[in-house]
């Protein structure tokens, strides 16, 4: 498999008030080769890259130590679809995850812990609350706004360090 170049990723987070998360992440490569669109052509190739894809980012999820309300959850990969721009040298890959903790009333948290790491591009992620919840602290690496009081975005530029822990207080 040609190596693919990545350009962004944007990650898209709805949680709901029985605490469910349904997360996107979409990453934006260039392949020069075009090699992923070759790949698509071909379903056998493509289930098993699927696959393969679903495989690691799960144990890229697994390594995190992901938190809500205090106890320790396990988000999944439940699905993985590939994906172009206008040209075949600019696929994008999609990962849809799960995870589900248990609401408190008043406060609740949710926290990632992980390795430090620099960002290799650029990365926005999207936080969608609840309407009527509020989001009361952020303790994350990048520029953090809130819109309203429920919607958070996060932007991390190339190169930017990330620490290893992410923490969002919300009420609902």
């Amino acid at each position: 498999m040609g190596e693919l170049e990545p350009m962004s990723a944007t990650g898209i987070f709805v949680v709901t008030r029985r605490l469910e998360v349904y997360q996107t992440i979409v990453f934006d490569y260039f392949d020069s080769e075009g090699v992923y669109h070759e790949l698509v052509e071909d379903e056998e190739k493509l289930e098993k890259e699927l696959k393969l894809l679903a495989s690691n980012m799960q144990g890229f999820l697994d390594e995190e130590e992901v938190i809500l309300n205090g106890e320790r959850v396990r988000p999944r990969v439940v699905g993985v679809d590939i994906g172009f721009k206008s040209v075949p040298e600019e696929p994008f890959i999609t990962y849809f995850i799960f995870f589900k903790g248990k609401p408190l009333k008043g406060k609740n948290y949710y926290e990632n812990i992980y390795e430090n790491t620099v960002a290799d591009y650029p990365i926005t992620a999207y936080w969608y609350f609840p309407l009527k919840s509020r989001i009361t602290d952020v303790q994350m690496s990048g520029t953090v706004e809130i819109i309203g009081s429920n919607i958070l975005i996060l932007r991390l530029n190339e190169g930017e360090k990330v620490y290893g822990y992410e923490k969002i207080e919300f009420e609902f």
